[in-house]
């Protein structure tokens, strides 16, 4: 159809409350369907399946607490959209009721055949199973269709097109909602079955219970690969929140989650630009010490004799003696505050936050619901992140302090625009905001790490060049200054570890794209086996940590070697004039780029 907008329109039922209605075509784009109905986008989303039958007035009234007390709460507390068959019928009518007692704090939105409903000022029906819109829902979009079903298919389409984290409950139901517990399933959704409920939901619970030989062919695919969740209408209702709850990401642990690694990046980033400059300065002060001697040593030769030169000339021995006690100065002040150890440790810790994130909202390995037993994924967590932080604590980061991160969580610089770092994760979500985006970061900086040691292996054979050329013609004092400017571009080139990195991220983009070709040819079913998903996390994260771990390696091996060289220097009572080897600036974190300018964020360092 033509891409033009669709035009809402607006239900006022008798108890006043004012709903959006859209009407949707099969072939209706869902992105115009959502767009048209202005709903906030959720963090996660809640699909009721269940009868539209009259229930049992003492299970109406414990369906009542269950859905007030768990799924209405939970759906506020989870910032979730809830969507139902949307009729004034059986468990539809109670969600409606439910979001009305916790005071609407979530959309409420009901997808219906625009053949089998009534509503204020809609067209009167003839039919005689027609039904009332159910008056406390918020939204509804109504299929073309006549026949009860006819909306399945969009129902789910409309769903998936959220991108959020779908969870499915089960309540009561008969052949449709069969149909659509199979389509939940078949999407990789986890369901929360109600037993005691009736009809199917007590016949998938007991099927669960008690596997046997199953005929039916949904429920068999149901039972066998269904992530299917069973709680008794009569179990406790705290458990019942457990169990929603446990289902929503924790909202607050993320939050605190990405505080802290926010807080160790951007200190860990204040670190670096500090070493940095140190460095820099260390390296330039030691290069104009050589120049101005040389310079020195070259003018007295020139004016020997005329007292007026000679005597300006003089001057120049202050800063001569000056330039190697800031010199001294610089080294000592790194030696004693050791920001590159700091700033190494910082990010360590932070990357491990980011990948305890990562599989936490993708619901993999220990946060996998076969791995779960006493635990909830929320005390797993805590207790994976419990220990970085001590650790981290138990180093020399601990003496200094850390500037509490006061911006946007998660950090603009580390998540995508469409991600916002809280929801969890579908396999397809994971891989497009952690693997896809990690592979093109590779891609991105793989070609300007290459162009940087082509620069500076081009500038040492120049000053080597240059070095030839000052010797033929006689100058043989300035050929110490090219032999001082090579020796620094040398060592630069080796204590930043430019050819080692390049090889890294040549190695870790090939093994990133080796997962995500394993994941694209397996086929649907394969994709929706657990342990293919605990696999696919697990491998990429191992990628990555791997990474990080040999740069942080490599990085500490360098410091400790440009350690040792300026002791050395020391202890001989070497010329501090001279450039010794006092390394480079260790680059900047990946995440230190400008969004502009680089993929969204990285395993966790950056060469410059």
């Amino acid at each position: 159809m033509p891409d033009e907008k669709i035009q809402p329109q607006e239900i006022v039922f008798p108890n006043n409350n004012a709903a959006k209605l859209v009407s949707a075509l099969r072939d209706t784009p869902m992105a115009s369907l959502i767009e048209s109905l202005g709903i906030s986008p959720p963090k996660n989303l809640i699909l009721l399946i269940g009868g539209a039958d009259k229930l049992d007035e003492k299970l109406t009234s414990r369906l009542t607490q269950l859905f007030s007390r768990g799924i209405a709460r939970a759906a506020a507390d989870a910032e979730a959209l809830i969507i139902d068959g949307g009729t004034q019928a059986g468990v539809m009518q109670i969600m409606g009721q439910s979001i009305v007692d916790r005071g609407r704090k979530s959309s409420l939105l009901g997808v219906a055949p625009a053949g089998k409903v009534t509503y204020p000022g809609g067209p009167a029906l003839a039919n005689n199973d027609s039904a009332p819109l159910d008056p406390n829902h918020s939204h509804f979009v109504l299929v073309d269709g006549k026949e009860w079903g006819s909306e399945t298919e969009t129902l789910f389409e409309l769903a998936a097109a959220f991108n959020v984290p779908v969870l499915a409950i089960l309540v009561n139901g008969g052949a449709i909602a069969k149909d659509e517990l199979l389509q939940s399933v078949r999407r990789n959704w986890p369901v929360i079955v109600i037993e005691g409920s009736g009809r199917l939901a007590d016949e998938v619970a007991g099927l669960k219970k008690k596997p046997s030989e199953i005929e039916d062919p949904m429920l068999a695919e149901i039972t066998a690969e269904g992530d299917l969740r069973i709680f008794p209408i009569s179990g406790a209702l705290e458990d019942f929140e457990r169990m929603l709850f446990s289902q929503s990401p924790n909202i607050k642990l993320l939050h605190d989650a990405w505080q802290r690694f926010a807080t160790y990046d951007a200190n860990g980033g204040r670190l670096q630009k500090a070493f940095k400059n140190i460095q820099f300065w260390i390296l330039v002060l030691g290069l104009i010490a050589v120049f101005l001697a040389l310079f020195e040593r070259q003018g007295l030769e020139l004016v020997r004799g005329q007292h007026v030169l000679e005597n300006a000339l003089g001057w120049l021995r202050y800063p001569i003696i000056v330039i190697p006690i800031v010199t001294a100065i610089l080294l000592a002040y790194s030696n004693k505050f050791r920001p590159a150890n700091k700033w190494i440790l910082l990010r360590g810790s932070a990357e491990a936050i980011k990948r305890e994130i990562y599989r936490y909202r993708s619901r993999t390995g220990d946060y996998s619901k076969d791995r779960l037993t006493t635990n909830s994924r929320d005390d797993v967590f805590h207790e994976r992140l419990e220990p970085v932080s001590r650790r981290l604590m138990q180093t020399e980061a601990n003496h200094g302090a850390l500037t509490p991160y006061d911006g946007p969580l998660p950090p603009k610089e580390v998540a995508q625009k469409s991600d916002d770092g809280f929801s969890f994760l579908t396999p397809e979500r994971y891989i497009e905001l952690r693997l896809e985006d990690q592979l093109n970061y590779y891609s991105y900086k793989t070609p300007k790490l290459e162009t940087q040691i082509k620069q500076m292996q081009v500038a040492v054979l120049v000053a080597g060049g240059v070095g030839t050329l000052l010797a033929a013609v006689h100058a043989e004092l300035w050929v110490a200054l090219t032999t001082a400017l090579t020796t620094a571009l040398t060592t630069s080139l080796a204590s930043r570890q430019l050819d080692e990195t390049l090889v890294r991220y040549n190695q870790s983009a090939a093994d990133l794209a080796n997962v995500r070709d394993w994941w694209t040819k397996l086929s649907p079913a394969s994709k929706r086996n657990p342990k293919n998903i605990d696999q696919l996390v697990e491998v990429t994260e191992k990628v990555l940590e791997t990474e990080l771990s040999g740069w942080v390696q490599r990085m500490e091996n360098a410091l400790a070697q440009l350690k040792a060289e300026e002791e050395k220097g020391e202890e001989s009572g070497g010329d501090k004039s001279q450039p010794k080897n006092e390394g480079t600036p260790p680059p900047p974190q990946p995440d230190s780029i400008p969004p502009e300018a680089q993929p969204a964020h990285s395993a966790g360092h950056e060469d410059t």
